[in-house]
């Protein structure tokens, strides 16, 4: 018996094919061979791109007194102009571009600038941040700016009224009409749909897209959307020693008193929320509650959405769009703190505030004749912008806004995974306390909901008065070519390649 079965074991071995212990379709030295001309290739490609020009709006040489840029931080005069030697200092070192350069720029007061030098840290994925360009900003006395600032200021008036009530408020009826007779005035101009963005998706159902409301599914609990907020009323920088204060990089002495813990309902809400998020966490969140409806919502090019026998995790599922969202994020960064530093070091609303103050024959009068203007003067007794953050806006210049260049990156990633018409399952809008959910017979889309998504939290930080409007729209523009060109580099790397759909924030519709 013994004999038998020790000659069946040996047959048994001679007719099945022996595998070495480490199993590769290539010998290692080949697969490091094509890994190394797989980088070179995507190189040469992002390489062979004409670097974009990088124009600028002209107002560093032809406003006096670097009045039309941002110098937050560096000391002023008691009437708010720079110091012109602390500028140059700036000048100097972003110019110089190095760490030791930055260190030497006079500072008024212990507030740091945020981080210059990530300007010239370069990319090892898609494009260099240099290579990307945007449009110049408008001109500080531009007619266009000036209606971005009624805007802001109409905001910064109205930032407690719930998004609900905005058809039929009689406040919001006048900042409507006003800013529907501006000339240059790019945002829409109803009650409806006043404060909104301008892409497909952004006016259609609630204010708020349905991935700041649907519950995230965090691993083993799930998360509701209730946020702390700050409670209404209070608005920072309208006294002129403050507003000095915090330009010349003084620490706020004023502090945030907390609101509510409840779902976003208003201006302030939503401008609490973009306050202290980590950068990409909106979509983060969004990922997660996009991976928990399932492979129904992935995009048709995904090959793994019919396969039978393997499931995507770390090719093509959660493990890899999780990545590729938070370094979508983080190269746009980069690429707007160039345009930032490097480029535009165009003014922040507070110091366009400090202007009407103190400056108005420099700004347009289209903004200065304004009724929004005339009732903050009423209430607060000055022109300076009410802020809703102590500190108002941070060290580093306006153009363009770093939420929206990672809102326009990392939207795109995820309009790139998951399917852009796919209806939201179930959409739901706030009760009118914000306490709860309730069901909306809205037909709303994936594509639409990122877009607004991507919107909201631009839009969020012109709630807060620290960006203007251009700020956001051109911030997610390039955003969205940074998005594309990363996920061009990463769509060869994979042994069955993805073909991927998205519709462009223009409406085109592409192939990754």
């Amino acid at each position: 018996m013994k004999k038998t079965i020790l000659i069946s074991t040996i047959a048994t071995i001679l007719t099945t094919p022996v595998f070495a212990d480490e199993l590769d379709p290539l010998p290692a030295t080949e697969r490091k061979k094509l890994a190394y001309e797989y980088r070179e290739h995507r190189a040469n490609m992002n390489f062979l791109n004409s670097s974009a020009p990088h124009p600028t709006n002209g107002d560093e040489s032809a406003v006096p007194n670097y009045s039309g840029q941002f110098h937050k931080s560096l000391p002023h005069n008691n009437n708010g102009m720079v110091a012109p030697l602390a500028y140059g200092k700036l000048l100097e070192a972003i110019q110089t571009g190095t760490f030791e350069a930055f260190e030497q720029i006079p500072a008024g007061g212990p507030v740091k600038l945020a981080n210059p030098l990530a300007a010239q840290v370069y990319d090892l994925e898609g494009r260099d941040s240099h290579d990307y360009g945007i449009k110049p900003p408008p001109s500080l006395s531009s007619a266009e700016t000036g209606a971005e600032m009624i805007e802001v200021y109409g905001q910064a008036l109205l930032r407690d009224i719930p998004f609900s009530d905005y058809v039929g408020n009689a406040h919001i009826r006048a900042v409507a009409t006003e800013l529907a007779g501006l000339t240059d005035f790019h945002g829409p101009t109803s009650p409806a749909t006043l404060f909104r963005g301008v892409f497909e998706g952004d006016q259609d159902g609630p204010y708020l897209s349905q991935f700041l409301y649907k519950d995230i599914p965090a691993g083993p609990k799930v998360v509701d959307q209730k946020y702390t907020g700050y409670a209404s009323g209070q608005n920072f920088m309208t006294s002129y020693n403050e507003w000095l204060a915090i330009e010349n990089g003084q620490n706020p002495i004023a502090t945030v008193t907390a609101g509510p813990s409840r779902y976003i309902i208003t201006g302030r809400d939503l401008a609490s929320y973009v306050h202290r998020d980590f950068t990409y966490q909106a979509y983060h969140n969004a990922a997660l509650i996009l991976l928990s409806w399932g492979p129904s919502a992935w995009d048709d090019g995904n090959p793994y959405k019919t396969a039978t026998r393997q499931g995507a995790f770390i090719d093509m599922g959660a493990g890899e769009i999780l990545d590729t969202v938070a370094r979508a994020g983080n190269a746009a960064l980069r690429a707007a703190w160039f345009q930032k530093w490097n480029v535009h070091r165009r003014l922040r609303p507070e110091e366009y505030g400090g202007l009407a103050q103190n400056n108005p024959g420099l700004l347009h009068t289209q903004f200065t004749s304004s009724p929004v203007l005339m009732k903050v003067q009423a209430k607060y007794g000055s022109s300076l912008l009410p802020l809703a953050y102590p500190e108002g806006a941070p060290t580093h210049p306006a153009y363009p806004a770093g939420h929206a260049t990672i809102s326009g990156a990392c939207a795109t990633v995820l309009k790139a995974f998951f399917k852009d018409d796919a209806a939201i399952p179930s959409p739901v809008q706030p009760s009118a306390n914000g306490k709860s959910l309730e069901a909306i017979g809205d037909v709303l889309t994936i594509g639409g909901e990122l877009n607004k998504l991507a919107s909201n939290i631009t839009l969020g930080r012109d709630w807060a008065g620290v960006h203007y409007r251009s700020d956001g729209t051109e911030g997610m523009l390039l955003g969205e070519e940074i998005g594309i060109a990363i996920l061009k580099d990463w769509r060869d790397a994979h042994p069955k390649q993805p073909t991927l759909t998205l519709i462009k924030f223009n409406g085109d519709e592409i192939q990754i």
